[in-house]
């Protein structure tokens, strides 16, 4: 079922140009904001993020939207940005803020036993993975299934427990696209700009990570920073294009194998002489 869902995706990436918008957009914010923390630093940077996570959830609820409608609508994309835009931006932050509540909650009694430091990555690990796998495709249903704040992160967790085989299986795939799409571009990426990261191969471990993002810059130079936003743009633009087609028409394809949310499922049985309903 994944390996068609795939098929399909990328069969609907093709028949539709609309739906490269999202990727190229990101691609081009990613692209603009590599550029602008090389002239500007980290700090005017950290301001425009803000703004840039604003406009994702309007970019993925119109290529959803676009997906979800199999006619010739005009203005789908559009249309349904607006309309499922704050389905998706909700839920994102009602999620965000329980995987910090947890990693805080978490994080608070280990403080006092000391070394907190050490196992904090292993805290946001353990709090933010597993929320985000269960509540992976609630952007899916907010869309497809028209769900409401809570019901599309509780509908998300239903398809999860009821397919996680073929959840996990999907990540994988996703995983495989993710290195398909990267391994061609740092190799082209390296190439281009060998003379500039030679220094790097001379650095031992200590220096490495204490390797600071103006050092970076120096050694790429306005060069190279552009060459790194073209990558950028272009791995945003394959890589996010896919993935966010491949997971909608795989939360799609997976619909017909769980209960649409609020649907129930009749219950098969008989009464006995004495009135008594037994269950099959």
């Amino acid at each position: 079922m994944v390996t068609a869902a795939l098929a399909d995706a990328v069969s609907t990436i093709l028949g539709k140009p609309v739906l490269w918008v999202p990727g190229l957009v990101v691609g081009c914010l990613a692209a603009m904001d590599i550029v602008l923390q090389y002239y500007f630093g980290t700090f005017f940077l950290t301001r425009l993020w803000v703004i840039e996570a604003l406009a994702v959830p309007f970019l993925v609820a119109g290529a959803y939207s676009e997906i979800r409608n199999t006619g010739e609508e005009p203005q789908t994309f559009w249309s349904g940005g607006i309309r499922y835009y704050f389905r998706i931006l909700v839920p994102l932050l009602v999620i965000a803020f329980s995987i910090l509540a947890t990693i805080v909650l978490l994080a608070i009694p280990l403080s006092f036993l000391g070394n907190s430091t050490l196992v904090l990555p292993y805290i946001i690990l353990g709090s933010a993975v597993p929320i985000a796998f269960f509540t992976f495709f609630f952007d899916c249903a907010a869309v497809f299934e028209d769900c409401r704040v809570f019901e599309s992160i509780r509908r998300s967790v239903e398809i999860v427990l009821n397919r996680p085989g073929q959840v996990i299986v999907f990540f994988l795939v996703a995983a495989g696209i993710v290195i398909l799409v990267s391994l061609p571009l740092m190799v082209i990426w390296t190439g281009l700009l060998y003379e500039n990261l030679v220094p790097l191969a001379s650095m031992d471990q200590g220096e490495l990570q204490a390797l600071t993002m103006e050092t970076l810059n120096g050694m790429l130079g306005p060069g190279g920073i552009g060459l790194t936003a073209l990558f950028s743009c272009i791995w945003f633009t394959l890589a996010g294009n896919i993935l966010l087609t491949f997971k909608a028409v795989f939360y799609r394809h997976i619909l017909g194998q769980v209960p649409q949310a609020g649907t129930t499922v009749p219950l098969r049985g008989e009464y006995d002489e004495k009135g008594r309903w037994y269950k099959y």
